[in-house]
C-alpha cells in the first residue's frame, strides 16, 4: 500500500485496550441496584451462584468472574481496575454490559463453560459457520488465545496455504459456502492469520458479481469486502480465467506419453478431449484448482486414450494446478511474499443492518 495511507491512518489500539474500552464504556458511572425486569435472563447461562452478569442486548448471562478473569487478561484487567462505585448490581452481581449481540456472547460461552479438557477442534466438531465466525471475533477481542488458535485450526484445515493439504481436504470441518468466503476474508484480516487469504480470496473470485453483495449474516447484518481486497477479488477473477486457457492447453495439448503403444489414436484423442474442454466452458471458467481428473477418465474412455496416456494427463493436471495455486498469493491476487499483507486493518473492513 501507498506511503500516503499508511501516513494518513489513524492509530490503530490494541485489542486489549480496545475490549477493554468497549466493556468499560458501557458501564453506569453510579453504583446501583437494579431489577431483572432490565434484562432477560438467559434460559441456558443463568448460574444461581455465579459471580459477574453480563448482558447483550438485553439478555442477561450470570458466569462465574474468576473463570472469565483466569481465561480472559481483557476481563482480568477490567475486573481488576474496577472500583464498586463504577458497577450496577443485580442480586448481588456486578454486571457488565457487552457491545455483542447475544448470540455471539452464548457461543462464546459455549466454548468457555466448563474449562476442564475444552477441545474445540475435534473429530465431533458441529459448530456452525456463524458460531465459529462469533467465537473467533469474541476470542480475539477478549485474548482466549487458545480458543482462537483451535478455532482458526478449524478453518485452517479448509483455507490452507499448502496444495497437498488442500487436495487431501475435500470435505470442510465446518462448512463454508462461497458467499461466506467473503467473511473468512475479514476474519483473517482481524487475526492476522494471512494464510488463510488465498483460498479465502479464490474462493470469493468464484462468486463472479455476486460478490458485490457482500454475505448477508443470520442477524440480517450484510458483511462486504474492504474494497482494497474487492479489487484484488474482481482483478484476481480475471487472471485466474487467463490460467485456465494455459491450463487446459498444458493439459490436453501434449504428445502421447513415453509409454504409449498406440500414439497415433491416442494424439487424435487428445485433440478431440481439447474440444470438449473447450466447449464445456474450462479455458474461461475461474475454478483452476477443481481437477480435471474425472473427465480425463470419462472422455479418455470415450475417445480411446490409453490408460498410460490418462495418467499421464492426470498428471500434468495436477502439476499444472500446483503451478497456479503457487501464484495465487502473490501473482493472482496481489498479497505479497507468502501472503503477507498488513495494509489492511480489520477494522476498515464495511458492514452494514440490512
Amino acid at each position: 500500500m501507498s506511503p500516503d495511507r499508511q501516513e494518513t491512518r489513524p492509530l490503530k489500539r490494541s485489542r486489549t485496550q480496545a475490549a477493554q474500552d468497549d466493556l468499560s464504556g458501557s458501564q453506569p458511572s453510579s453504583k446501583m441496584e437494579t431489577t431483572l425486569g432490565d434484562f432477560e435472563r438467559s434460559e441456558e447461562f443463568w448460574l444461581e451462584d455465579g459471580s459477574i452478569i453480563l448482558v447483550a442486548q438485553q439478555t442477561g448471562f450470570r458466569v462465574y468472574r474468576a473463570l472469565l478473569a483466569r481465561q480472559s487478561t481483557v476481563f482480568s484487567n477490567m475486573f481488576s481496575s474496577s472500583t464498586p462505585n463504577a458497577e450496577e448490581m443485580v442480586e448481588g452481581c456486578p454486571v457488565v454490559y457487552m457491545s455483542e449481540s447475544a448470540e455471539e456472547v452464548a457461543h462464546l460461552l459455549h466454548v468457555l463453560l466448563p474449562t476442564s479438557q475444552r477441545t474445540l477442534f475435534s473429530r465431533n466438531f458441529s459448530f456452525s459457520f456463524e458460531q465459529i465466525s462469533a467465537i473467533i471475533r469474541l476470542a480475539h477481542k477478549y485474548d482466549i488465545q487458545d480458543v482462537l488458535d483451535q478455532a482458526i485450526a478449524s478453518l485452517a484445515h479448509f483455507f490452507t496455504s499448502d496444495f497437498d493439504t488442500w487436495e487431501r481436504n475435500k470435505k470442510q470441518v465446518v462448512d463454508v459456502t462461497l458467499a461466506q468466503s467473503i467473511c473468512i476474508v475479514n476474519l483473517a484480516r482481524l487475526v492476522d492469520w494471512p494464510s488463510l487469504l488465498p483460498v479465502a480470496l479464490y474462493q470469493c473470485a468464484l462468486l463472479g458479481s455476486t460478490v458485490l453483495g457482500g454475505y448477508k449474516h443470520d442477524n440480517a447484518s450484510v458483511e462486504h469486502l474492504h474494497p482494497d481486497d474487492l479489487r484484488r477479488v474482481i482483478r484476481g477473477r480475471n487472471r485466474l480465467a487467463k490460467e485456465a486457457n494455459e491450463m487446459v492447453a498444458e493439459i490436453f495439448i501434449s504428445d502421447p506419453c513415453a509409454r504409449c503403444t498406440t500414439r497415433a489414436s491416442c494424439r487424435d484423442a487428445l485433440r478431440r478431449m481439447l474440444e470438449i474442454a473447450v466447449a464445456d466452458d474450462g479455458c474461461s471458467s475461474p475454478e483452476v484448482l477443481r481437477s480435471w481428473d474425472c473427465g480425463i477418465e470419462n472422455w479418455g474412455e470415450e475417445e480411446g486414450l490409453c490408460d498410460a496416456c490418462q495418467r499421464a494427463a492426470v498428471e500434468r493436471d495436477t502439476t499444472a494446478r500446483r503451478h497456479v495455486w503457487n501464484k495465487l498469493p502473490d501473482i493472482i491476487f496481489g498479497l505479497g511474499v507468502d501472503g503477507q499483507v498488513a495494509d489492511i486493518e480489520a477494522n476498515d473492513v464495511i458492514s452494514e443492518t440490512a
